[in-house]
């Protein structure tokens, strides 16, 4: 075993420090002791449990709530409910095989990529909470925790799939380099039993790599795909409300720039997120779809009947084990899901505009 490069060592620290946040916020199991589980589990709970007390509880007195009240409302119920829920499936599940162990560089660049952005706009909010209203700071504290925790978790989520995808790439270049191998002259000695025994070999090898990729990526359906639906939809969510509202921080008081930088902050990281995720998923489709395409490359005219018949075993096991991403089955992660969930928010968020200029003119006709 080599000793690992400067880069290697920061990529694994890098994400042994992801891991480490995910176990903090109870988004990663490991291998403690069940009193220890259930008492972090208790804690979450008694969290939650007093948050939404305190929210039913203002609901109830508050006696005007407009539109950016009730949004904000529905807010901290979708990051908190949703967060809970994932601490809850991770607590009943416990699996430790989520527990990343990859040291490849291009890993840990983008996992630092695209945490610097979420420190970044944390410490922009916690250094001017001054310069907002006791409402808004509030909701800040409350979802806090929950809105880390969804961020981090898609962010283990994709550093998964890179990882995955590295070993297709693996995969596909021994697979490119064994069909350059055959369309090579044949001379006599790669006529030999032996010869051809090789190749067979090789082709069982690769069969067999392909295999355990494809439930690589089922584990991670089965592991994320749950998650990766609420996290979505809540994303979705947030990233209308925050246009709306940066909407009307730009028409209202545009020399305010904290409120704008916030909701913009929470805007490029949720877009950021959500394109890296699909990006990924969807390069690990392509790496499949060309995996399928190399197959043909394989058949040899002059080879054996068994070799033969693997080409066409192998050829059909790519064609009915797709490497694809997705959430429990209620869409796949691919660039095709990020254009139309963007489509989407620009539909709702004119619709949210419409809202506020009908509460405004119902105001105005009443007072």
């Amino acid at each position: 075993m080599f000793p690992l490069s400067r880069k290697q060592a920061f990529a694994r620290v890098v994400l042994r420090f992801l891991h480490l946040t995910l176990y903090a916020l109870g988004l990663t199991s490991r291998r403690h002791s069940r009193p220890v589980q259930w008492l972090q589990f208790g804690c979450w709970l008694c969290w939650y449990t007093a948050i939404w007390a305190l929210t039913v509880h203002r609901a109830t007195r508050t006696e005007d709530c407009d539109l950016d009240c009730v949004l904000r409302y529905v807010l901290l119920v979708c990051e908190t409910g949703s967060h809970a829920i994932i601490v809850t499936n991770t607590f009943l599940q416990q699996d430790d095989s989520d527990s990343l162990e990859c040291s490849d560089p291009v890993v840990g660049v983008t996992v630092v990529g695209l945490l610097v952005p979420i420190l970044g706009a944390q410490y922009l909010v916690c250094s001017n909470l001054d310069k907002f209203s006791e409402r808004v700071i509030s909701y800040y504290w409350k979802t806090l925790p929950s809105f880390l925790g969804l961020q981090f978790h898609i962010i283990a989520f994709i550093a998964q799939v890179m990882y995955v995808n590295l070993r297709v790439r693996l995969a596909r270049r021994q697979l490119q380099a064994l069909a350059r191998e055959l369309a090579c002259s044949w001379p006599q000695s790669k006529l030999q039993a032996m010869y051809l025994d090789h190749q067979t070999a090789r082709l069982v090898d690769l069969k067999r790599r392909y295999n355990e990729l494809y439930h690589l990526y089922s584990r991670i359906n089965e592991r994320y795909g749950g998650s990766l639906l609420i996290i979505f939809i809540v994303f979705f969510a947030g990233f209308v409300c925050n246009a709306y509202w940066l909407f009307i921080d730009l028409r209202t008081t545009p020399s305010r720039l904290y409120p704008i930088l916030q909701n913009l902050g929470f805007i490029v990281n949720v877009a950021l997120q959500m394109s890296a995720a699909c990006w990924h998923c969807q390069q690990s489709y392509n790496l499949g779809r060309e995996i399928g395409c190399l197959i043909s490359k394989l058949v040899k005219p002059l080879g054996s009947r068994r070799y033969n018949h693997l080409v066409s075993e192998f050829s059909l096991q790519t064609l009915h084990q797709r490497f694809v991403v997705t959430a429990k089955d209620f869409f796949s992660l691919n660039l095709h899901l990020l254009s139309s969930m963007f489509a989407a928010v620009v539909t709702y968020l004119v619709i949210l505009i419409q809202f506020m200029f009908a509460e405004r003119s119902a105001n105005a006709y009443s007072g």
